[in-house]
Parts: structure tokens; C-alpha cells; sequence
């Protein structure tokens, strides 16, 4: 019977050890991925801002047929095209016997990130070969920048897969090139057709770069291109002339939307990136500068960091700064963090590994204590502030929660501290770490953090005001997520009030402390007013 060993050549502990059976090592890491892919895409109700629109958007799916052009109530133009909220549309209706809408939707997310969790598993097996495939699926699962983003409506999921597939066919082009071709074909139309222009950009960035490099060294190359921009403009194309054609009008306006704005902003991705892919990021950059003199011509360092380079240089240009748009940057950052985890010495590894293990046992311990709290009344300051902070929310006891949450704090706990130290443990460690935390954040203040966000019950009042027969109802002073969830819980699009080409009989009017009514609607009946508790903000429903 043989025996496979590993030595330690860096560390203290230069004692060989029987490594782990590959098939328990295999099956416990597709344990892990699937608690913290679907661990926290259901059981809550669309939280504003991050996913208002999107659940707007299926909503107008479900309800219209609206598969060309749906756009969320608050936008007449689509902000983004329809890929993601199509697939997320479809999995509410398949699963709407069992779940709600947005639940349904949501578990659309797990089909998204097991594509890309496979990519990059497959990307890393043609970069650095064989044996890596599993860390590069636990540095994509430890990074800080995921874990709130995968479980919420928004089409920078599937953009995500977009990515993966289009490095995935760079890597694979020099072994099958044909193959390959059609893989970034597929993975530019994804990209494109879940977020629009300028992240589909950074691929085209990406390939003409490689171009002037060790990858566009022959006709070869160039060909595969070809093949890809061809599958991408027919897939792309047959939906830009189906959106024309349904609507010349609303196509013009949606192409006409600024894609960069004037001048770059470069500090808000850069201060953003080193917190957001950690713990790859520090791991990244020390293998840049340990093989700073051969990146040039190696594949494995120079497809990750061409990239980087380009995606930078475009987001940086972005009309909209947001946090997620950070996301791409994850993939390449885990590439390059590959290469340094075996290489790293033993106290640096130690090091990683007690310093997540430090911040996950200090933010698990809050959220324990907090829940505690809430549970018992004690200690009365944080039980107190807890309250507030959740709508006066009145915890109850979930015994499931709790027992998931204790189980898996204890196992987290006896792992850290009875496992040896090795490089490719901490990110293991870091990887358990993080999935504890988020159950830990669902189980225990899911119901708390849901009263706060959620808007249900504030809207569900307004629903039997509305006739059954009215589709038409003025707001104002509501911002563009109230407006969509509005529209998710009542089934009324909400018309601006500003917008005169309408005669509707109802209004709903939001107002802070002191404030009056607008002019144009002093002569209305009040029928009904509510509010959000400790939002500043109430609700006023009126009658012509």
C-alpha cells in the first residue's frame, strides 16, 4: 500500500505526515462550497439598495413577458440587460410552488457561482496544473469582498461567470484553441449581457494587451480571436436587434447612456482592492515581486495581471462607483495567490492563519453576544441597543438556528486548534472561518438585520388601499429602491408625480419631521399614513 508524504522544507516541523485522503479532502471542500453558496439566499425579504431594482426587473418579467427590455419601475431605461434577471425570473417561476419570488430568485446565484467556481478550477488546472484546483476554490471562498454580494439580486453575479469563462479560454487557448474560442465567446455574451458595455470592454482590453505579448506571437492567436468575436457579436447582436425592433425609442435612449465619465477616478478602486480580495492580495503581490523579472514569460503570472491592469484602468473610468464592481478583481488576485501558498515559510502561514483566525473569533463572538443579548435581556446596554437598532424587534428562540450556529462554531473551533499548521490549511482555516461568520450573521441576527431592512410590511399596508381595477399611483419624494419595492409588493408600477402626461387618483407622498405636503396635492383626502419604525421618514396615502 503506498503512502504519499509531504515534507516541510521552510518550517519547523520538518517531520513527513500522511497526507489527507484526496477523496475526504474533496468531499469536505464540496461541503464547505455548498454552505456558503446557499446559506443566506433565502429566508429574508429584497433588501434596499442592493436589490431593489433587480427584483423589480423579474418582477416585470413575471408579470409582462417582458424578456427583450425589462426594466425596474423606478427606470424606464434598462440598467442593465436581461441576462441575470431572466435566469433569476426563471427559477422563481420553476420554484414558485416552494418559495417566494425573490427566494426563488435568488438561488439562481448558486448555478452562477458553480460555474465560476469550475472555471476556476479548470483555469488553474492550465496555469499551474494539477492539485491546485481545490485552493484556488478556497481563496475565491475567503475572500472578504464575496461572501455579502453572492447572496443578493444583482446581475454582477453572473458578470462574474461572464469573467471566469473568458480567463478560463485565455488559459485554455494554448492547449485547445478551437475549444477555447468558443468558451470566450460564450463567456463575453454572459458579460455583456449581464452588465453592458464596459466590463465586456476589459476583455477586448485584455486580449489586444496579450496580443503584443508571448500570447500573440503567432497567427494562432489571432484566429482564435476571430472564432470568439464572432460567436460574441452573433449571441450579442441577435439581442441588440431584437431590443431595436421591439422599441427603436427606448434602444436609442439605452445606447445613448454615458459608458465613461470624464475624467478617472483611480484612488476608489485602489483603496477598495487590497481589503476586498484579502486574503489573495497580500499572497499576490509577493509572488509578483518574487517573479517580477519572469512574468513576462509566464502564462500563469501574465494573463492574471494583464487583466488586472485592464479592468483597472476601465472601472476607474465608471459613472458609477460602486463597491461591487470590485468583484472581477477576485479572480485574478486568487491566480496569482496560488503560486506563493507552498512557498510561503512557516511563520508567515502561522501568521495568516492566526490573524483570521483572531478576526472571525472576534466578529463570532459579537454576533454571539448580541444574540445573547437579545435572547435574555443581558447584558441590558447591548440588549438595549440591539433593540433599537433592529425595528424593536422581539427575538425568539430558533432552535435549528441555534443548533446549526453551535455545531458549527464548534467545529470551526476544534479545527483551528487541533489541525496542524501547514501553507495551504491557514487558507482553509480562513476559508471555514469566513463560512462560519456569515451562518453565524443569518442564523443568529438574520431575523433582527430583516426587520430592520425589509419593507414589506410598510407597503403590504398600502395594498388593500389600492382598487384592484387601479394600475396608477403618483409618488413623491420616495427614492428610486423605495419606488421598486413598492412596486415588488404591491403590483403598481409608481408614476412619478412630476410627470403630468397621467391622471392617477391615488398618491403616495413621503415626508420627514415638519414637512408639508406638496402644493399639488393640499386638496387630497388622507387616507391612510405609516412608518417604518426609527425610519425619519412617513408615509402619507392620498385621495383625489
Amino acid at each position: 500500500m503506498k503512502h504519499y508524504l509531504d515534507h516541510d522544507w521552510h518550517g519547523n516541523m520538518a517531520s513527513p505526515r500522511k497526507n489527507l485522503g484526496e477523496k475526504t479532502k474533496l468531499h469536505s471542500f464540496i461541503i464547505l462550497s455548498i454552505v456558503w453558496i446557499f446559506f443566506g439566499l433565502i429566508g429574508h425579504e429584497p433588501w434596499r439598495p442592493l436589490e431593489s431594482s433587480t427584483i423589480s426587473q423579474i418582477l416585470v418579467i413575471l408579470q409582462d413577458n417582458q424578456f427583450i427590455h425589462p426594466s425596474s419601475s423606478s427606470n424606464e431605461i434598462p440598467a442593465y440587460p436581461p441576462l441575470y434577471a431572466f435566469f433569476a425570473a426563471s427559477f422563481a417561476k420553476i420554484l414558485s410552488p416552494i418559495f417566494e419570488i425573490h427566494d426563488g430568485a435568488r438561488l439562481s446565484n448558486a448555478l452562477w457561482l458553480s460555474l465560476t467556481m469550475i472555471s476556476i478550477a479548470l483555469m488553474t488546472k492550465e496555469l499551474w496544473g494539477k492539485g491546485f484546483g481545490r485552493t484556488a476554490g478556497l481563496f475565491f471562498i475567503a475572500s472578504i469582498g464575496l461572501i455579502i454580494n453572492i447572496h443578493t439580486l444583482t446581475p454582477e453575479i453572473s458578470a462574474l461567470t461572464g469573467f471566469a469563462f473568458c480567463l478560463y479560454a485565455f488559459s485554455l487557448y494554448f492547449r485547445r484553441p478551437f475549444r477555447a474560442s468558443v468558451i470566450l465567446g460564450g463567456g463575453i455574451s454572459v458579460l455583456f449581457l449581464s452588465n453592458g458595455f464596459l466590463p465586456t470592454l476589459s476583455i477586448f482590453l485584455t486580449a489586444i494587451l496579450l496580443s503584443f505579448l508571448s500570447f500573440g506571437k503567432n497567427r494562432r492567436y489571432f484566429i482564435f480571436l476571430g472564432i470568439s468575436f464572432l460567436i460574441s457579436f452573433i449571441i450579442i447582436g441577435t439581442w441588440l436587434v431584437f431590443f431595436n425592433y421591439s422599441d427603436p425609442n427606448l434602444f436609442n435612449s439605452w445606447i445613448q447612456q454615458p459608458i465613461f465619465k470624464s475624467s478617472p477616478n483611480f484612488w476608489y478602486p485602489l483603496q477598495g482592492i487590497a481589503w476586498f480580495t484579502w486574503p489573495a492580495f497580500p499572497l499576490a503581490i509577493w509572488m509578483l515581486q518574487k517573479n517580477y523579472k519572469k512574468i513576462l514569460d509566464q502564462k500563469k503570472l501574465l494573463l492574471p495581471l494583464v487583466f488586472i491592469l485592464a479592468y483597472f484602468l476601465l472601472i476607474s473610468f465608471s459613472p458609477r462607483e460602486d463597491q461591487i464592481n470590485l468583484l472581477p478583481f477576485i479572480i485574478p488576485f486568487c491566480l496569482l495567490a496560488i503560486g506563493s501558498i507552498d512557498l510561503l515559510k512557516r511563520g508567515y502561514a502561522s501568521a495568516l492563519n492566526w490573524f483570521g483566525f483572531l478576526i472571525f473569533g472576534f466578529f463570532s463572538l459579537i454576533i454571539w453576544l448580541g444574540w445573547f443579548a437579545m435572547q435574555t435581556g443581558i447584558p441590558e446596554k447591548i440588549f438595549e441597543r440591539m433593540f433599537f437598532l433592529s425595528g424593536n424587534f422581539s427575538a425568539n428562540f430558533e432552535i435549528l438556528n441555534f443548533l446549526i450556529s453551535f455545531t458549527l462554531t464548534m467545529y470551526w473551533l476544534i479545527n483551528s486548534f487541533t489541525n496542524k499548521i501547514t501553507n495551504r490549511s491557514s487558507i482553509t482555516n480562513w476559508a471555514i472561518g469566513i463560512t462560519t461568520l456569515w451562518v453565524l450573521l443569518i442564523a443568529l441576527w438574520g431575523p433582527f438585520i430583516n426587520n430592520y431592512k425589509s419593507h414589506k410590511n410598510i407597503y403590504s399596508q398600502i395594498k388593500p388601499f389600492i382598487s384592484q381595477s387601479s394600475s396608477c399611483l403618483f409618488t413623491r419624494n420616495l427614492t428610486n429602491s423605495q419606488r421598486d419595492l413598492l412596486h415588488y409588493y404591491t403590483n403598481i408600477i409608481p408614476i412619478d408625480s412630476m410627470n403630468t402626461d397621467k391622471k392617477c387618483r391615488l398618491a403616495l407622498v413621503s415626508l420627514s419631521n415638519g414637512s408639508e405636503i406638496p402644493a399639488e396635492f393640499v386638496e387630497w383626502k388622507e387616507i391612510w399614513t405609516g412608518k417604518k419604525i426609527r425610519d425619519k421618514f412617513y408615509y402619507i396615502l392620498l385621495s383625489e
